[in-house]
């Protein structure tokens, strides 16, 4: 028996919202989540961050501040000890952390990617506790836990072919091929425009972290249109 795929749309119930029925949301919020891990990339990137300096200093901040609230085990155990070999950790933590944005965006094994990037968040959140405000990173972390957990049957769906089941629903479904590419524009437009008003990186970097940011995630959505060409048809 099939399992139910959640990211089908369904039959509209009004003429009116049957554009917005057509939309796979969850596979949107896949997107978007993909554009946070890439951007954020970038960011810790020109920030130097996955430096072993860097990188070494931000742990041993979160580690030390007064307000910190992460248990002592982590704190004094765990969290030194990633300090301490930063060398590793931080290059790591990069290739992880841009492996998932790119996953996520094309949407190879969504399933399995989106819970490893709710797992990852979660340690994040896990270590910050205390620090910032408590739903910074427990929102991205619902998010991507239900979007793993509702694409994670299509993806065990052993009645599918191994290599659809790897490349998931297609997001853009009948969309004409220039209107795809104009998504992937206006989103890497708005991603650029978003972190030039929010000054992400500072003023000395936020320029280039905008047009570089905004770049990937524009050419990386137009490779997901493009591949969405082979991925299977939509359902009814």
């Amino acid at each position: 028996m099939a399992a139910p795929d959640l990211t089908a749309p369904h039959a509209a119930g009004a003429p009116g919202a049957a554009a917005l029925d057509r939309v796979r949301w969850t596979l949107v919020l896949r997107t978007a989540l993909g554009a946070l891990f890439v951007s954020v990339f970038f960011e810790n990137l020109v920030k130097g961050l996955y430096t072993p300096r860097g990188y070494a200093g931000l742990i041993r901040g979160y580690a030390n501040n007064p307000h910190a609230a992460a248990p002592g085990f982590w704190r004094h155990g765990v969290m030194p000890f990633i300090a301490d070999h930063a060398s590793f950790f931080a290059p790591a933590q990069a290739a992880f952390e841009l492996a998932l944005g790119v996953a996520l965006l094309l949407g190879l094994a969504t399933g399995i990617v989106a819970l490893l990037a709710a797992g990852h968040l979660t340690i994040l959140w896990f270590s910050e506790l205390g620090i910032f405000w408590v739903w910074e990173l427990l929102g991205l972390i619902i998010v991507a836990a239900v979007v793993g957990l509702s694409t994670l049957p299509y993806l065990l769906d052993r009645g599918r072919p191994a290599g659809g089941r790897l490349l998931g629903p297609s997001l853009f479904a009948d969309m004409p091929l220039p209107g795809r590419l104009a998504v992937a524009v206006a989103v890497g437009v708005g991603l650029a425009a978003a972190i030039l008003l929010s000054r992400t990186g500072g003023a000395a970097h936020h320029g280039t972290l905008a047009a570089v940011s905004g770049a990937v995630v524009a050419l990386l959505i137009a490779g997901l249109a493009l591949l969405d060409r082979r991925r299977p048809a939509p359902g009814p």
